[in-house]
């Protein structure tokens, strides 16, 4: 189906749902009903009453979804609120986005923060920011730098799953990063500045900062200097 004609809005307004081919926003404005375009693009505050459906959006301002959001490409330099769940190929986060549902997607490249009421599912999701997961984070590879104040996750599930502590930008703050979860499950597991109740791999490696209730491995198992590791044992 051929996208109608562009959709500029400067100042204040509101617009009616349907298809468009770029619709860009700054200042105030509404859509009140479903839309879909090839970019969608906000500079100011904006509120889709509906939901949204674009090949890539870019977030400057301060942008509210009621409903759920499918897209190519996402980048939020902003702050992007969706009040139902969020299906992404490709995410870009640099400034604050907050999903009330599911988020699923191919890759997350995390600077900000991000925080998802329901389940986060990716192919690689890559944080140097704060995440708040009430469900499940699964994800192919999880790469992970922890800089400032405490990511939680209720569980934690991959292939590959690095959790790493990082130095803050700014040489005079000691605040670190730290990760708190109940239970951590993948194949090669690497923690660094981690609380969790249980971590089971093939391979468990617990670093520095870490406090583990119980680690179940299948092949193997190590706790470096610096970590607490209540209880493990070998399974399988």
């Amino acid at each position: 189906m051929t996208k109608a004609n562009n959709l500029m809005m400067n100042g204040s307004g509101s617009a009616a749902g349907g298809l468009y081919n770029k619709v860009k926003i700054m200042g105030e404005g509404t859509i009140t009903d479903d839309f879909e375009c090839t970019l969608f693009k906000t500079y100011g505050s904006i509120e889709a009453s509906g939901n949204v459906k674009g090949g890539d959006i870019e977030i400057f301002g301060e942008t509210q979804v009621k409903g759920n959001v499918q897209a190519s490409n996402l980048k939020v330099y902003g702050t992007l609120s969706i009040g139902e769940s969020a299906t992404i190929e490709n995410t870009k986060i640099r400034g604050s986005v907050d999903v009330a549902k599911k988020f699923t997607g191919d890759k997350v490249d995390l600077k900000g923060s991000i925080a998802v009421k329901g389940d986060l599912e990716a192919e690689e999701f890559i944080s140097s920011g704060l995440f708040e997961v009430s469900g499940l984070l699964n994800a192919d590879v999880i790469d992970v730098k922890l800089r400032f104040s405490t990511s939680q996750v209720q569980e934690m599930g991959g292939q590959t799953i690095r959790v790493q502590k990082k130095g803050a930008f700014l040489p005079f703050v000691k605040n670190e990063g730290f990760l708190e979860a109940k239970v951590i499950e993948g194949d090669d597991v690497f923690l660094e500045n981690t609380t969790a109740d249980i971590v089971r791999g093939k391979s468990v490696r617990i670093g520095a900062g870490c406090e583990i209730q119980l680690v179940e491995y299948y092949d193997e198992f190590k706790a470096l200097s610096g970590s607490s590791v209540k209880e493990h044992r070998k399974i399988g």
